[in-house]
């Protein structure tokens, strides 16, 4: 008797953590994403990047309007109407896969009690059956067209079975974390080519880099304005060639105009005419911005990339 109730304290221990844990990382990625449109390093004054216009081509999910709320799956299955509606963050065992983006949830191992349907958006790694997971996602009852209407979350999987979820309660996934603390429905950004990663890492130094040069340039500092030159140079060149074997010959140009622009900061710099150091600088970042809107697109996960289908 002893060891069945320690054995059930240690389950629903085990649950609370899962929850707690889940619902902070999701809380901790969507805070440390940056903000749309803004450039990660800008020096002070100088103006944001405005991001790229998203395209999706499919439903997503709208934004939770209320905290997510920790449930068992045996509430769900047993009072669904009481969080239809809401985000929850529910805990259980798999108690089968049905495909490769839909399961359900029993409360224990026995699978005694009532399923929870889950369907997610993607999986990078499947369920294991009779494991423990968290799902944290949009509680409702199952119906194929508003499931359609909400979510990219995969009914089609179900199959034959479909019809016998109808109006029972499902979780439309964002966040599956199974027993090992892993997020197996987590955004994994597509590979980059050599090239990518090349522009990538020239990339990566220039907002400081010309928040540097922009301000020795305000503030007539010859070392200051002209200490990045060749930095800036070398990745406005990187970008020019990269824009150019794509056939992306605009963003070829706004590349050289910005490195001549930096060139032209040099001289001036050096000659201390400071007006013109300063046009020069500005012009810098215009060519950064003018570039970034066609063809620099967010990712799920607050990275940047080139935009492919430009």
């Amino acid at each position: 008797m002893m060891s069945a109730r320690s054995t059930a304290m240690r389950r629903r221990g085990l649950a609370v953590l899962m929850t707690a844990a889940a619902v902070t990382s999701l809380a901790l990625v969507r805070a440390q994403q940056p903000p749309a449109g803004a450039r990660p390093g800008a020096a002070p004054g100088q103006p944001p990047a405005p991001a790229a216009p998203a395209a999706p081509a499919v439903p997503t999910l709208p934004p939770p309007t209320r905290a997510i709320v920790p449930v068992a799956a045996s509430s769900v299955a047993a009072k669904p109407d009481q969080w239809a509606g809401e985000y929850v963050a529910m805990t259980g065992i798999v108690e089968a896969s049905l495909g490769k983006l839909a399961f359900t949830v029993d409360q224990d191992k026995t699978k005694s009690g009532p399923e929870v349907l889950v369907l997610a958006q993607r999986m990078s790694d499947p369920v294991a059956p009779n494991t423990y997971v968290t799902v944290i996602g949009l509680l409702m009852k199952y119906d194929a067209a508003d499931v359609a209407a909400k979510s990219k979350a995969h009914a089609q999987d179900l199959g034959a079975d479909a019809a016998k979820y109808k109006g029972k309660p499902v979780v439309l996934a964002t966040s599956i974390v199974n027993d090992r603390m892993l997020d197996l429905a987590r955004f994994i950004p597509p590979p980059m080519t050599p090239e990518e990663e090349a522009l990538q890492k020239a990339m990566r130094g220039v907002p400081g880099a010309s928040g540097e040069m922009r301000k020795g340039a305000d503030g007539s500092n010859v070392e200051l304005a002209t200490k990045n030159i060749a930095t800036l140079a070398a990745a406005f060149t990187e970008t020019e060639n990269f824009m150019k074997k794509r056939g992306k010959l605009d963003a070829a140009k706004w590349a050289a105009d910005a490195r001549a622009n930096v060139l032209a900061v040099e001289k001036s710099a050096k000659a201390g005419a400071w007006d013109d150091a300063k046009k020069a600088a500005a012009a810098v970042g215009g060519s950064c911005n003018t570039c970034h809107t066609p063809y620099r697109e967010r990712l799920e996960d607050g990275s940047f990339r080139f935009k492919a289908g430009s």
